[in-house]
């Protein structure tokens, strides 16, 4: 504003020009006394997230509400590259910040440097993100899930040594396969370094060659304690193990994105060490029914080979029977023939002397008539 515009205030309004403040002032004196409040910088603030906007230049924009309030907030790209999922409108959180003033509107915002989603909504944001992105990739596809040996040689077992579940994985197993080869290695199941020591467990068992199974197992817990199996490079370590991986972790109605991952998922660490080894005595008990079952087939066969050869044997004698009654009654049939022929000829030659005989009768009549 030209300082020409006000040299008639005083006359016109009787108004100071000194008292008179640009709007550039009054925003500069806005924003000074925001910085300087300490009620308004680094403060968390609780609300929802709504009207998510995300340009390209990689800043993040959306709004806070309650049941009366609307907040704007910024989050600034040096700020949001460590953002370890993505935001969701409705997602209820603690935003960390300070408030700002963006002068050239004079509004003022929230400058975002951290987001902790809050209660339970935050544990299962993270999850079904994960589980979106690993699924959009393919890692839980059946066409990936790796056959579970039907005897296998040896079994890795990875949990804590002193949790509930080892004593009911080690019942199990040595009772449905006494003699079955354990090996195991004790990891943490739940906390910070939980995954870590897994995906090691997993590393250090696919490097034996005998292993045909690993259980990957603990009892139940909170939906916290099992945070550490929603880790995304133990799934990648699970997708990637040349050895099937049985998952038995908490209760049956626990899921985690291990379980999504893994070659078998059991509802309890029990299933898991039953899915995984057969039953010695009901493979027994199946051989042996297998056995007579073969044996039975093979004593069938043997009969019916029997009376197959006996039903042949009585079908050729009674083909030469036939043949032999055919044969009989062909000669019969032919001596009775020749001795027709001998019958015929026998009369032909009694004809044949009659006839001689007429004929001389004949020839001496006609010379005894003749000579008279």
């Amino acid at each position: 504003m030209k300082e020409e515009s006000l040299k008639n205030i005083k006359k016109l309004y009787g108004i100071d020009k000194k008292n008179i403040l640009t709007v550039s002032q009054v925003s500069e004196y806005i924003k000074n006394k925001l910085i300087d409040d300490p009620k308004l910088n680094q403060i968390y603030v609780l609300g929802e997230i709504t009207n998510i906007s995300k340009p390209h230049s990689g800043h993040i924009y959306f709004d806070i509400k309650d049941e009366n309030t609307l907040l704007s907030c910024v989050f600034f790209r040096r700020n949001n590259k460590d953002l370890s999922f993505e935001l969701e409108n409705g997602l209820e959180a603690v935003i960390f910040g300070s408030i700002i003033t963006y002068e050239k509107r004079s509004v003022y915002q929230l400058e975002v440097s951290l987001i902790l989603p809050i209660g339970e909504g935050a544990f299962y944001l993270k999850f079904k993100q994960l589980k979106e992105k690993l699924s959009k990739e393919g890692l839980f596809d059946e066409e990936h899930k790796k056959e579970i040996a039907l005897l296998p040689r040896s079994i890795g077992l990875i949990t804590s040594k002193t949790g509930s579940a080892i004593k009911d994985v080690f019942k199990v197993l040595k009772s449905r396969f006494p003699n079955i080869n354990i090996k195991l290695i004790s990891t943490s199941m739940q906390g910070d370094k939980a995954s870590k020591e897994i995906i090691r467990a997993i590393d250090i068992l696919n490097r034996f060659e005998y292993i045909d199974g690993i259980i990957i197992t603990r009892g139940g817990g909170a939906i916290e304690d099992l945070m550490c199996f929603n880790d995304e490079k133990l799934a990648r370590t699970i997708f990637k193990s040349k050895i099937p991986i049985i998952t038995g972790i908490g209760h049956e109605t626990d899921s985690t994105i291990a379980d999504f991952v893994a070659d078998k998922i059991a509802p309890t660490p029990s299933i898991a060490a039953k899915i995984t080894v057969p039953d010695k005595q009901e493979l027994l008990d199946r051989i042996n029914s297998a056995r007579n079952e073969l044996k039975k087939s093979y004593d069938n066969f043997i009969k019916s080979k029997q009376k197959e050869k006996e039903m042949k044997k009585k079908e050729l004698l009674d083909r030469i029977n036939s043949l032999r009654d055919e044969l009989k009654k062909s000669y019969g049939n032919l001596i009775k023939s020749k001795q027709k022929e001998k019958e015929i000829k026998k009369y032909k030659i009694i004809i044949a002397v009659i006839i001689t005989v007429i004929i001389i009768l004949i020839v001496i009549y006609s010379i005894m008539k003749y000579w008279g």
